[in-house]
C-alpha cells in the first residue's frame, strides 16, 4: 500500500482515510458549536468574532466572511513559511466545508437574541461542548489544521514562542478588533458580549477533557493509543 508523508512521519493510505474522516467529522461539529454560541445572542466565538460583526452590518453572511477571513489567514501563513504545499492546500475545501455548515447552522438553529437569558445560557454552554467536540475530533485526526490554527502555529514558530501564548494573543487581537467594528457601526458591542469571553476560557479546557476521555475512540478508529506522530509539514 502506498505511503503518504506528513513531516516527518509516514500514513498509509488505509490510515490516511481513516484520519481524514475523522477530520471532516469534525469540521461540521465544530461549526454547529460555533452557530449554537452565535444564536445564543451572546457574541460568538473570538475567532468568528469579526466574520459575525460584519455579516451585521453588511449582506454576506458569517460563512462568507468565515472564508474570506480564513483565506486570509492562509496566505499569511505561505508567506511566513515562503511556500505553498498540497497539505496547505487541503485547507482550502476544509474552510469551504466548514463556512457552509456555519452558514446552514445558523439558518436551522432559532435564535435566542433578546429572548430569555436562561435560554440563552443554555445555548451557549451547548455550543461550547459541540464546537470543543469537533475540536477535539480535529485534533486527534493530527492531519491539517483549518488556516486560523495553522496560521497561529507558523507565527508561533516564526516568534520562537508557544503555540498556547500566540493563540491567546491572537484571539484576543480578533476580538478586539471585532469590538472596535462594531462600536464604529452601531455605537455599542452588537456581537461581542458575555458569551465572546466564555467561549474563549471554556473550549480549550473541554477540549482537553473530550481529549482525555475519547482515547478509546482514538484506539477503535484510527488503532493509536494517541502517541502523536511527527508534525505535520506545513
Amino acid at each position: 500500500m502506498q505511503t503518504l508523508r506528513f513531516g516527518g512521519g509516514k500514513m498509509t493510505g488505509k490510515d490516511g482515510v481513516r484520519r481524514y474522516s475523522m477530520f471532516f467529522a469534525g469540521v461540521p461539529i465544530c461549526a454547529a458549536g460555533i452557530a449554537l454560541i452565535t444564536r445564543a445572542g451572546l457574541g460568538t466565538s473570538p475567532i468568528s468574532s469579526i466574520p459575525f460583526v460584519l455579516s451585521l452590518i453588511t449582506p454576506p453572511t458569517m460563512g462568507v466572511y468565515t472564508f474570506v477571513f480564513n483565506m486570509l489567514f492562509l496566505a499569511c501563513e505561505a508567506l511566513l513559511l515562503r511556500r505553498f504545499t498540497a497539505l496547505q492546500a487541503l485547507q482550502i475545501p476544509a474552510t469551504l466545508v466548514f463556512s457552509a455548515c456555519i452558514d446552514l447552522a445558523l439558518d436551522l438553529i432559532p435564535t435566542q437574541y433578546g429572548g430569555p437569558y436562561p435560554m440563552s445560557l443554555l445555548y451557549l454552554a451547548a455550543g461550547c461542548l459541540v464546537m470543543a467536540l469537533g475540536i477535539s475530533l480535529e485534533v486527534m485526526a493530527d492531519v491539517i489544521m483549518l488556516p486560523g490554527e495553522a496560521f497561529v502555529r507558523a507565527l508561533s514558530r516564526a516568534l520562537g514562542r508557544e503555540f498556547g501564548n500566540v493563540k491567546v494573543c491572537f484571539d484576543s487581537s480578533l476580538t478586539l478588533a471585532a469590538a472596535l467594528i462594531a462600536l464604529l457601526a452601531f455605537h455599542k458591542l452588537n456581537g461581542v458580549r458575555e458569551g465572546t469571553l466564555v467561549s474563549a476560557l471554556a473550549v480549550g479546557q473541554l477540549v482537553r477533557f473530550y481529549t482525555r476521555r475519547l482515547g478509546g475512540l482514538r484506539v477503535l478508529w484510527l488503532g493509536t493509543d494517541g502517541t502523536k506522530r511527527s508534525e505535520i509539514a506545513e
